[in-house]
């Protein structure tokens, strides 16, 4: 009886170590809860290719929006826990599970964290019809119009709408929030002047970057960013105590073998050591990262406490999850631009 046992212990184990070395015999889904487009669209594409060819298997992205990704996170936790399901999460997950206790998941725990992927800053622009060209001249100019400026973002629970409350708290400005399905829809208004004021991901922007009809103020973290070294934060401009700079990591649903997870990590940590590929990712506007699995998985932990502490400062709550996101232009603020 006991020969069995050690032979079916084995067996089983043989089995798992020989799942892990053939995987991936079929395409991987990376579910991502934001538009095409969106910086987190960009940076699960890039990393899917990179995917593909160490994996010489096809990683395709799935595009899940809405409730600032809460769903696509709801459907990537119910999936099978085979590998072949992943999610591209970000601190959204971190910000929601502060504003929405109870979900039909629990974040972090219906998930096995794999890899951070990157950093990304925020990026305060501002529509150049303004004739605005720093921090303080916008905050002078709202409180000179109270109730006229309205701000974007992509979406209600987001990185960049928190950093947009704590900006509002620490300057005593009135704007109101205008959500998007996805940044890009945003940006697009802020070019042709439907919108005013936006806060956004580098990488989303960073195409319009140079577009004379805009103009960046500031990034929303506590130090300049490397990829946008020119630009000045909001600390530097005056206003103390704003932190906010995103983050991008792939997990799996929780239960995905323990083998797979590690040779994807391993994957990733592949990808940030090349050169070729590190210069593609900070071209967007991104800072690659490489952690290991117990340190993401750590970073995590911290980042629900960052999070619920922003939140609380933000005043942001449930109920405003219930307002729609915007997916067409919203009318022009008061006076026009």
């Amino acid at each position: 009886m006991l020969a069995w046992v050690v032979v079916a212990l084995l067996t089983g184990a043989a089995a798992s170590v020989s799942e892990a070395q053939i995987y991936p015999t079929r395409p991987v889904h990376i579910v991502v809860g934001f538009p095409a487009g969106s910086t987190t669209d960009i940076l699960a594409r890039i990393y899917a290719d990179k995917l593909t060819e160490y994996f010489n298997q096809r990683f395709v992205v799935d595009n899940i929006p809405g409730h600032a990704s809460n769903d696509a996170a709801a459907a990537a936790a119910r999936a099978e826990p085979d590998g072949y399901t992943l999610f591209l999460a970000s601190n959204a997950q971190s910000a929601n599970a502060a504003i929405i206790p109870e979900q039909p998941f629990a974040f972090p725990h219906a998930f096995a964290p794999i890899a951070m992927l990157a950093r990304v800053p925020t990026v305060l622009v501002v529509n150049r019809g303004l004739g605005v060209s720093s921090v303080q001249e916008l905050i002078a100019y709202a409180k000179a119009r109270p109730g006229v400026l309205r701000y974007g973002s992509s979406g209600l629970g987001t990185g960049p709408q928190l950093a947009a409350e704590l900006f509002k708290a620490a300057s005593g400005v009135a704007m109101d929030h205008v959500p998007y399905a996805g940044t890009h829809e945003a940006a697009a208004d802020v070019v042709a002047g439907r919108l005013p004021v936006l806060f956004a991901p580098l990488p989303t922007i960073s195409g319009i970057a140079t577009d004379r009809r805009i103009v960046s103020l500031a990034t929303t973290g506590a130090r300049r960013s490397p990829v946008a070294p020119n630009l000045p934060t909001l600390g530097e401009a005056g206003l103390a105590g704003i932190d906010v700079n995103l983050w991008f990591g792939l997990m799996a649903p929780r239960g995905t073998p323990t083998e797979i997870q590690r040779e994807l990590a391993n994957a990733v940590s592949r990808a940030v050591d090349s050169k070729l590929f590190k210069e593609n990712l900070t071209s967007t506007g991104a800072e690659p990262v490489r952690a290991s699995l117990d340190s993401f998985a750590a970073f995590i932990e911290l980042d629900m406490q960052s999070w619920a502490s922003l939140v609380s400062k933000a005043g942001v709550t449930i109920e405003e999850f219930q307002r729609p996101t915007v997916r067409t232009a919203p009318a022009l603020p008061v006076g026009g631009l």
